[in-house]
């Protein structure tokens, strides 16, 4: 369902009670027009796809985070063995 069809009707009611028919007609029908070919023109996801991405995001966010984390323990470690090396 098309998630701009009631605010469309409730502009074309309005238009239809205050304007003669024929004019009011032929805004709601450039009014429709102009929204279609905005709409044509956005980059747009469904929601459920959005959602999905949004989670997977957030999933890799996290693992990079703990990779990150335990590169830096294996960093300390490995300068910490090679100070050892070194006093040897």
């Amino acid at each position: 369902m098309d998630p701009l069809a009631p605010l469309l009707q409730t502009i074309k009611t309005l238009l239809d009670e205050t304007l003669p028919n024929d004019l009011a007609r032929s805004i709601s029908e450039d009014i429709e027009s102009k929204v279609q070919e905005v709409l044509k023109n956005l980059s747009l996801v469904p929601k459920h796809e959005f959602e999905n991405l949004e989670a997977l995001v957030t999933t890799l966010e996290t693992k990079i985070c703990y990779l990150e984390q335990r590169l830096a323990e294996m960093e300390k470690i490995g300068a910490n063995g090679a100070k050892a090396l070194d006093e040897n």
